[in-house]
């Protein structure tokens, strides 16, 4: 009876809100990096950057041979800061680059140019997509050890394939309350883990108590395709603690 309680007020909080009013609501926590993998996604950038700007392609005629990916620390030899992924993006070149004649002979006989996307690309879209692009490359990692050591265990254990790069996206999972995965640096990871105990649940356990004591909350975990892990008896005790670590970091430096 509670359950059908629960799933009543969700209804009418749908018959409320209307079903766009609420489709909107649902999502209106989806995070710059995943809006971002939309932009590039609409506008062509991966047809030459690759899916997910992770893989390049040939160039002939250019020195350094070829389009770069955004990922595996290629992204460090085109741009040092946010600022010339944002000149890259808008200007198809960054002004360093331009005033470095060596650069420009390199540039002269390849075949395939940057874009100049200034004017097409403007606000929001032009923030997000400089967000995924950052996030994609690991632009910006954590000085910390811990964290920085964190992040190693989510690469080793996956947990940015669901949960975005660096953990910041917010990918789809049809019938889950929301629609999506969420990221560590948004405000659902904070509602889904309120502390340090709660995110060992989700790591070792796969979900929380409180949550698996909530009608509403356990029927939609429970029917959603994509479901958390259990980690338990595969994890180290200090691999939990970096993670923590990393997370907290993640949640210090939104995009």
């Amino acid at each position: 009876m509670r359950k059908l309680a629960w799933l009543a007020l969700v209804l009418a909080g749908i018959g409320l809100l209307g079903f766009g009013g609420f489709q909107r609501w649902r999502t209106s926590n989806i995070g710059a990096v995943q809006r971002g993998w939309k932009v590039a996604h609409e506008n062509g950038c991966f047809t030459c950057h690759g899916p997910g700007g992770l893989r390049g392609m040939a160039n002939p005629g250019y020195g350094l041979d070829e389009i770069p990916a955004w990922s595996g620390g290629l992204i460090s030899m085109y741009a040092e800061n946010e600022q010339e992924i944002r000149e890259w993006i808008l200007d198809g070149i960054t002004e360093r680059v331009r005033r470095d004649p060596k650069q420009m002979e390199l540039r002269r006989g390849m075949v395939v140019e940057m874009p100049a996307w200034r004017g097409l690309i403007r606000g929001r879209e032009l923030d997000d997509l400089v967000a995924y692009v950052k996030a994609v490359s690991d632009l910006e990692k954590p000085q910390e050890q811990a964290a920085e050591a964190g992040r190693q265990v989510a690469l080793g254990y996956g947990c940015f394939n669901c949960h975005g790069p660096q953990g910041r996206g917010t990918m789809p999972n049809v019938r889950a309350f929301k629609g999506y995965i969420p990221g560590w640096d948004g405000a659902d990871s904070v509602e889904l883990a309120r502390d340090d105990a709660e995110i060992r649940e989700w790591i070792l356990d796969g979900g929380t108590r409180r949550l698996a004591a909530n009608p509403v909350a356990r029927w939609f975990i429970e029917r959603q395709p994509i479901k958390m892990p259990a980690y338990r008896r595969h994890i180290e005790d200090h691999e939990v603690e970096r993670l923590i670590q990393y997370i907290h970091w993640v949640r210090r430096h939104p995009y």
